[in-house]
C-alpha cells in the first residue's frame, strides 16, 4: 500500500501548490487555472474513497458497509475517468483558438461521453470493474486533445515563453500519465498474486508516471508564481 500513500502524497502536494498560487497570484487570465486546482481536490477526495475497500477489510466496525455501494469503489473510478478525460480535453481545448480543431474536440468529447454512458447502462461493469472504453477511449481523447495544444503552440508566439505557461506543465504531466497508464490498463488482466513480477513491475510504473504528473504541475504552479511576481 506504499506506492499508493506516494501517490497520494504528490496529488496532495499539486493541488496544495495550486490553491497557494490562486491566494498569492495577481493574474489570473481566465477561470482555467482556477478549475484545475479545483480539479486536483477532486482527484485528491476521490483517492481518499478509494482507500475504503480497504478499511472495510481492517475495520471490524465498518463490515457492515461490505456489502453496499460504500465498499465498492469502482464505479467512484469509472465516473472519475470519464470526468477526468472530458475535464483534460476541455482544459486542452480551451488554450487553443483553432476553430475546426475545437469543434472537432467538441463532437468527440460528446461521442466519448456517450459510449461511456451506454456501457455503464447496458454492461455490468460500472459496479464490477474498470470500463475499458471509458480508460481506452479516453486516452485516446485526452493525447488528441494534448496534441492539438502543442501543434497550436509551435505556429504561435507562446513558443518563446511556454516554458512559463501554466498549460504547458498540465499538457507534459498529462500526456506522459495517459500514455503510460492506457498499456499498463490493458494488461491489468495480469495484475493478480499469481503474477508478482508483473504486480512490482505495474505498481513501480504507475507510481513513477503519478510522481512525475503531479510534480509537473506542482512545478508549473512554482513557476508561474513567479512570473506574477516579476510582473
Amino acid at each position: 500500500m506504499l506506492y499508493f500513500l506516494i501517490i497520494n502524497l504528490f496529488e496532495l502536494l499539486a493541488a496544495v501548490a495550486g490553491t497557494i498560487y490562486l491566494k498569492k497570484a495577481k493574474y489570473r487570465e481566465d477561470k482555467l487555472t482556477r478549475y484545475f486546482v479545483w480539479f486536483l481536490w477532486l482527484t485528491v477526495f476521490v483517492e481518499i474513497f478509494g482507500w475504503n475497500e480497504w478499511l472495510i477489510d481492517k475495520v471490524e466496525e465498518l463490515a457492515y458497509f461490505g456489502g453496499t455501494i460504500l465498499g465498492n469503489n469502482l464505479w467512484v473510478y469509472n465516473i472519475y475517468i470519464v470526468v477526468s478525460a472530458l475535464f483534460y480535453s476541455f482544459l486542452m481545448k480551451e488554450n487553443t483558438d483553432s476553430k475546426k480543431g475545437n469543434v472537432f474536440l467538441k463532437i468527440t468529447m460528446m461521442v466519448y461521453f456517450l459510449l461511456s454512458i451506454c456501457d455503464f447502462v447496458f454492461t455490468d461493469i460500472f459496479f464490477t470493474g474498470i470500463s475499458f472504453v471509458a480508460q481506452f477511449l479516453g486516452s485516446i481523447l485526452v493525447l488528441l486533445s494534448v496534441l492539438q495544444y502543442f501543434y497550436k503552440i509551435l505556429q504561435s508566439d507562446k513558443i518563446l515563453s511556454f516554458h512559463k505557461e501554466l498549460p504547458f506543465y498540465i499538457a507534459i504531466g498529462t500526456m506522459t500519465l495517459y500514455l503510460v497508464v492506457t498499456p499498463l490498463f490493458i494488461h491489468l488482466k495480469y495484475y493478480s498474486s499469481k503474477s508478482p513480477d508483473f504486480v512490482n513491475v505495474y505498481q513501480f510504473i504507475l507510481m513513477s508516471a503519478n510522481i512525475f504528473t503531479y510534480s509537473c504541475y506542482t512545478i508549473g504552479f512554482i513557476v508561474c508564481s513567479r512570473k506574477n511576481k516579476s510582473y
